[in-house]
């Protein structure tokens, strides 16, 4: 709908019920208190609708499942493996949406994400690298599966070690560090937890998200903090190595997110499950499985 056609059937609503039911504001609007009860009521009512549409729908019918999830996690460890999903549950079809940004499930129609950080109800673990990113703009109504820890590990070329097999936190210091935008405190707190107080180098590089500081380091131009989880394939083929054999837990986890009213949902409910048993050897590798 355009923005003029919009502000039309705002008007009416409005006039129908005799009430403001929005501020206006420089830039925006926002939902008065008459305006967020409308809101709360009609929200129910819709979701009602949609979830009798969804269990009256013929099975053969195809889902859409919109999933939202991190850039570098969805390009190296979600997509090569989205097709033994797709193959469980052929009348499920998954719409992926990257970005970092903070979701919004009414506003973006995301039926599920994939963040990482700290849940409320989580305890920060006490000098641990600080995670950035905000996971969701509302908690409430929002549950969350755990999947696994957000790992860092510094990673490079193996030419750029010379003879050493690994370097520790003050060797490593002296080489080009490569960072992330998303994760601007990552490699301070890093050495933080060796006891080294970080300085940053002339020679150091910056990128904005971890698939582009991943493929710095495949070029041989420094050392990237990244989570373990993006660089299993490139740890394996001997293409990056670890540079210090310090494998350090940030103070969040990566999570699946969704609304709670809507955790059994067939399509949604297909996912978690997939996706937390896709998870299960991640933390078995971290040393972290139950």
């Amino acid at each position: 709908m355009t923005q003029s056609a919009v502000s039309r059937h705002i008007k009416n609503l409005e006039t129908h019920y005799g009430l403001r039911l929005f501020n206006r504001l420089t830039r925006e609007i926002e939902l008065t208190e008459a305006g967020q009860r409308l809101f709360r009521t009609v929200e129910k009512s819709f979701n009602a609708i949609e979830a009798a549409s969804r269990e009256l729908a013929p099975r053969e019918v195809k889902r859409s499942l919109v999933v939202s999830i991190l850039p570098t996690l969805a390009s190296t460890w979600l997509m090569p493996r989205l097709a033994k999903f797709t193959q469980l549950h052929q009348n499920v079809e998954v719409r992926l949406h990257t970005s970092i940004a903070p979701v919004s499930f009414e506003r973006d129609g995301i039926d599920i994400a994939i963040r990482v950080g700290k849940p409320p109800a989580q305890r920060r673990r006490k000098g641990a690298p600080r995670v950035d990113l905000v996971m969701t703009v509302e908690w409430k109504g929002v549950a969350n599966d755990r999947l696994f820890a957000d790992v860092l590990v510094p990673v490079c070329r193996p030419a750029l070690l010379g003879k050493r097999a690994t370097v520790d936190a003050l060797a490593l210091q002296r080489l080009p560090l490569i960072h992330t935008d998303s994760r601007a405190h990552a490699w301070e707190d890093w050495f933080g937890t060796q006891g080294v107080t970080y300085r940053p180098g002339a020679r150091d590089l910056h990128f904005g998200h971890f698939f582009m500081s991943v493929r710095a380091a495949l070029d041989g131009r420094g050392v990237a903090l990244v989570p373990d989880v993006v660089v299993e394939d490139q740890l394996a083929s001997g293409d990056l190595v670890i540079a210090s054999p310090v494998r350090v837990a940030s103070a969040g986890d990566y999570y699946a997110i969704y609304r709670r009213e809507r955790a059994d949902e067939p399509a949604i409910a297909a996912f978690r499950a997939w996706i937390a048993a896709e998870s299960a050897p991640v933390l078995v590798a971290q040393g972290l499985a139950d």
